[in-house]
């Protein structure tokens, strides 16, 4: 190409409109519009100003660091007049700069680095007054000018986010941190662009090749690229760790769509039509900023969450967090598990709070988040940065009291802080059966009660859309479908969980014969465990005497074991020979499916979880003669000391014999027994029903017991014993001194107990040192296994049967990757690497950052030597002390102190249940006269 060609193709005004459009698209209206007349003059009087103030204060900064950066933006209007209209474009350096001083002028660490950071570009920008001439001839040159213009506006693009909003400070360390290697670059482009022009005019006839600044422009382009996808590759590495930290359930959002595909078509869309429910979801200023649904067992409130949910999700996806409890699953019933949940989901959709989640989780040291007040603090911030926020959590209810309560009050206490500026800027939903303690933190909350005229509809359009299938299975008349659909719709009252269970046992009755007979006898069931019991009754029935004992065994499983099981789980517990030390899944591994053996009593989640249908269904079977629940957790325990006495745990066994029992599926219940075998010792002896029953039916279990406690004591007994004995171990395990099995029981209760009391760094091992070595020796044998089946399929598809996919495990026990696992090692070994040396140096470019420290004093001491310039900076950012404040005021019915006497007065009115203030227009009263006001905001908003 010649130069002539060359100057043609080199675009001019278009790219610095096209650069300042870029800009705009980043700044909000309000922004734009005080930004697009500022000119220099405002900003040296904003300057002299701020000056001024700061010499009243005998706080002076050092302003003069501005003046080269002022000086050089000047000249760079001058020049660029010659061929634009300048003021429109520098209005966009000036008006963000203004802003900048204004607000960073409140807090004397943050201006101090803008000052700073003034004060560097200002050095690198070239006085380009001199080269006038320069680029006045030379549409080259201006496209330089185009690429310094891009990158002062890029400085201000990401110090606008710095400065804005209401919790800036509290971010600002930390997005500052994050932008260090972005400045770093524009500051080096910058000074190529002046090297670039520094050098053309010491050329007379600018004599280059002709390609020269098409070069140039694109060795700019590629490393702006480069640098981008490096950012990208950061911010997604922080990320990940961020979502490990957080350690969240991973099943949410499959569990919602696994409730959406529980719903029937047109089913459940009458709720989004309650008056309150639109309120809550639609009107600018909602009556309430929390709403409480609650209903019976059974009512489907769990499918009316996911409606509620998806139409929040449509609405506004990315300011939408959502939970479904579950109880007796550690992931899903305790305050953390969902504070993890929410933070999760909305980490996702404002990932600008990356860099100031990874600070948190790097100054904290934990491996996980565990510390409530630390995930309660994050979630403020997520909801402070969001635009306005909803929080749907269902099944409340599954979680324990003093879980319900510490997440009663934090929601509460957040959404009264908003509240106070901005209503309805955290809106709550809670989804629960209608228990007294929630009923009790949610006086000030609008009450949504369901009643069973709620879903009678819905239930009926469920119970029709089962009469084709019916009809094709049994070639029923008309009029017997009807007596089944009128029957169950009558019978339901309002329970989507009994219409469900009832159709599905009628269909499962095989024969017309059958059916009708359930019929004319039996009838129909009145209400849940009516309906289980027809369930059960039929199982018990049809199967045979080896299925029903099978079926009595998975159903105990499920009610007693210490957290979900995974089907290859409870395979393996049946294909165990105790006696033989072997399993045997060719002869001894059930060859029906769960659904044969339990019905419509079990539901197959993902990755191979099986679980009750529902928590009346556990209670039922926990409370039935179908199974024992002492005989079963007496079972439990043994199958897990028994196993653990196997040879695979004992040093003796060599490699070649390791291997070949790891490929038998030797190792199908370790995860489970090792992490749960003093969870069931610690049942039996709170339970003591459990080996003191009268029941002669429980004398096998308790003999078994016995038999496994001995064999334990004998294989670990230098281990059991590491521990004095207690004093507390002894009142313990008074209760079985007259039991053979008394003394094994004390010494392993000892232990158990005594473990349990260390710190969390202790508690995360094996407590056996025996088993421990054991335990790593076999996972490293199914390690070196996997690699060397990955070339393999059918190899790798049998140990898939055995362990599934992700075979490289934590080896901290109480971890949640324990038995979760990853699929390769470096994401284990990342994830162990955060157990170790847990206190990661969070500072841009740090070669060693990969690996951490094991001890904060270890990091402090590595950033004062590597990182002494940023560790300076850093630490200009000290916390300002909370001051302590006397609370005076103490309610004397909970005990809560208040600061202030008229927020006590109001606190007092929510026990009493009086509401003072009324509202004007309807009548309606409230506790608070804020409240009051709010409320009545909303007749303002309709007229």
């Amino acid at each position: 190409m010649d130069l002539d060609r060359l100057k043609m193709a080199t675009p001019n005004i278009n790219t610095f409109e096209d650069a300042l459009e870029d800009f705009k698209k980043g700044l909000n209206q309000k922004q734009i519009q005080n930004f697009q007349f500022v000119t220099l003059s405002d900003v040296r009087e904003t300057a002299l100003r701020i000056q001024s103030e700061q010499d009243q204060t005998k706080s002076l900064m050092n302003m003069t660091r501005l003046e080269g950066f002022l000086e050089a933006m000047e000249q760079f209007g001058k020049v660029i007049e010659i061929f634009l209209n300048a003021s429109s474009f520098v209005a966009f350096v000036w008006g963000p700069m203004k802003f900048f001083l204004l607000t960073a002028s409140t807090w004397a660490d943050s201006f101090e680095t803008l000052l700073d950071a003034y004060g560097q570009l200002g050095e690198h920008i070239p006085l380009l007054e001199q080269y006038h001439s320069l680029f006045g001839s030379s549409k080259e040159m201006q496209t330089v000018l185009v690429m310094m213009y891009k990158d002062i506006l890029s400085f201000h693009k990401e110090a606008t986010k710095f400065f804005s909003g209401k919790i800036w400070r509290q971010l600002f360390r930390s997005m500052w941190k994050n932008f260090a290697t972005t400045f770093k670059n524009i500051l080096d482009n910058l000074n190529r662009h002046r090297q670039l022009i520094t050098e053309q005019a010491t050329v007379i006839n600018f004599q280059r090749q002709d390609n020269f600044f098409d070069q140039y422009k694109s060795d700019g382009e590629e490393r702006a690229r480069l640098h981008h996808e490096r950012q990208q590759a950061e911010e997604r590495s922080k990320y990940l760790q961020i979502l490990e930290w957080f350690s969240a359930a991973r099943s949410t959002q499959e569990d919602h769509e696994e409730f959406r595909r529980a719903r029937s078509q047109g089913t459940g869309d009458w709720i989004l039509k309650e008056e309150k429910v639109r309120n809550w979801l639609e009107v600018d200023v909602p009556e309430s900023s929390i709403l409480w649904i609650n209903g019976i067992p059974g009512a489907g409130k769990t499918i009316l969450a996911s409606i509620i949910i998806d139409s929040t999700l449509t609405n506004d996806s990315k300011n939408t967090a959502f939970f479904y409890c579950k109880e007796n699953d550690s992931e899903k019933n305790s305050c953390i598990s969902i504070y993890r949940g929410l933070l999760s989901q909305m980490l996702n959709n404002h990932r600008d709070l990356i860099p100031y989640c990874h600070d948190r989780m790097v100054s904290t040291g934990e491996i996980n988040l565990t510390t409530v007040t630390q995930a309660e603090s994050l979630l403020k911030v997520l909801f402070e940065k969001a635009d306005n926020t909803r929080v749907v959590i269902d099944g409340l209810d599954e979680c324990d009291v003093d879980q319900r309560k510490l997440l009663l009050a934090f929601f509460t206490n957040a959404v009264y802080h908003f509240d106070e500026r901005d209503p309805g800027k955290l809106r709550v939903l809670l989804i629960s059966q209608d228990y007294l303690d929630i009923q009790k933190a949610l006086q000030c909350a609008t009450v949504l009660k369901l009643t069973n005229e709620n879903n009678e509809a819905d239930i009926k359009t469920y119970v029709r859309e089962w009469s084709p299938k019916f009809q094709s299975k049994y070639e029923l008349e008309p009029a017997i479908l009807e007596e089944i659909q009128y029957s169950t719709c009558a019978r339901a009252k309002g329970m989507f969980l009994f219409a469900k269970l009832v159709m599905q046992h009628l269909y499962d009755l095989e024969t017309q014969d059958n059916l009708l007979n359930e019929i004319e006898f039996y009838g129909f069931p009145s209400g849940l465990e009516e309906a289980y019991e027809r369930i059960i009754g039929r199982l018990q029935r049809t199967l045979s005497k080896t299925q029903w004992a099978i079926t009595r065994n998975l159903m105990g499983w499920m009610v007693c074991a210490k957290r979900p099981l995974r089907w290859r789980e409870i395979q393996a517990a049946v294909s165990m020979n105790a006696e033989h030390q072997t399993f045997d899944f060719d002869k001894r591994r059930l060859r029906s499916s769960i659904q044969d053996y339990c019905g419509s009593l079990i539901q197959v989640l993902s990755e191979d979880r099986v679980e009750l249908i529902h928590t009346t269904a556990k209670m039922h079977i926990a409370s039935s003669n179908y199974i024992s629940k002492s005989a079963v957790d007496c079972s439990l325990t043994t199958l897990c000391l028994r196993y653990l006495t196997f040879e695979i745990f004992t040093a003796e066994l060599d490699d070649e014999s390791l291997k070949r029992a790891i490929r038998l599926g030797a190792l199908s219940l370790q995860d489970y027994a090792v992490a749960k075998w003093m969870e069931h010792i610690h049942t039996i002896v709170t339970n003591k029903e459990c080996l003191l029953s009268e029941d002669p039916r429980a004398s096998p279990d308790v003999a078994a017991v016995e038999i496994a406690l001995d064999e334990f004591s004998s294989l670990y007994e230098e281990n059991i014993l590491e521990y004095d004995m207690t004093t507390k171990a002894e009142q313990e395990c008074e209760a079985f001194q007259m039991l053979p099995l008394y003394e094994n029981l004390l010494n392993i209760w000892n232990h158990a107990s005594e473990h349990a009391n260390k710190g969390s760094s202790v508690k995360n091992d094996i407590s056996l040192k025996q088993l421990g070595v054991a335990v790593t020796r076999s996972r490293e044998m199914l390690e070196k296994i996997t690699t060397e089946s990955s070339y393999r399929p059918s190899e790798n598809a049998e140990l898939d049967l055995f362990y599934g996919e992700k075979r490289f495990k934590c080896p901290k026990v109480t971890c949640y990757y324990f038995h979760e696992g990853f699929k390769d090692a470096g994401s284990r070994d990342r994830h162990i690497n955060r157990h170790d040396r847990p206190f990661s140096c969070s500072f841009p470019d740090c070669s060693i950052v990969e690996f951490g420290f094991s001890s904060n004093k270890d990091l402090e001491r590595h950033r004062r030597f590597f990182h002494p310039e940023m560790e300076e900076q850093a630490n200009s950012f000290n916390a300002i002390p909370k001051t302590t404040t006397a609370t005076p005021f103490e309610c004397n019915i909970c005990g809560k102190k208040f600061t202030r006497g008229f927020i006590h007065k109001h606190h007092l009115l929510s026990h009493t249940g009086t509401r003072p203030h009324a509202c004007s227009e309807c009548g309606k009263a409230f506790t608070r006269a804020n409240d009051c006001k709010r409320h009545e905001k909303i007749h303002a908003k309709r007229r």
